[in-house]
């Protein structure tokens, strides 16, 4: 952001009563004026002082979300080449979402080329 005031963009917050928008100027690096909380919100992590362990940090649901997914892509994986050797997938994956409509999707590929 620039320093030059005609350049800085406004604050934006609008005021209960009438509906304006705040007409001071953003602090530099913030979103917001001094008086609508561009300092407010705790640190983020081990600085914040009730930061207990790491569980539910953004990096850590992140991993989740991997593995979540690679779980996901197995048992697809699985219930696919079953189904294309002619077995049967375990009744635990053919009941789940994923493993119906890449079973539907690969039955229907199937139905195409013959």
């Amino acid at each position: 952001m620039t320093t030059n005031p005609v350049q800085t963009p406004k604050c934006g917050a609008h005021c209960r009563t009438t509906g304006q928008p705040c007409k001071n100027f953003v602090v530099l690096g913030c979103k917001r004026c001094r008086m609508h909380g561009a300092f407010a919100g705790a640190p983020a992590g081990e600085r914040n002082g009730a930061y207990r362990h790491g569980r539910y940090t953004q990096e850590a649901r992140a991993i989740v979300k991997h593995f979540r997914e690679l779980a996901k892509a197995g048992e697809v994986f699985l219930a696919t080449t079953l189904d294309r050797v002619g077995k049967k997938p375990p009744k635990v994956y053919r009941r789940r979402r994923h493993v119906v409509k890449a079973l539907a999707e690969a039955a229907k590929l199937k139905g195409d080329t013959t």
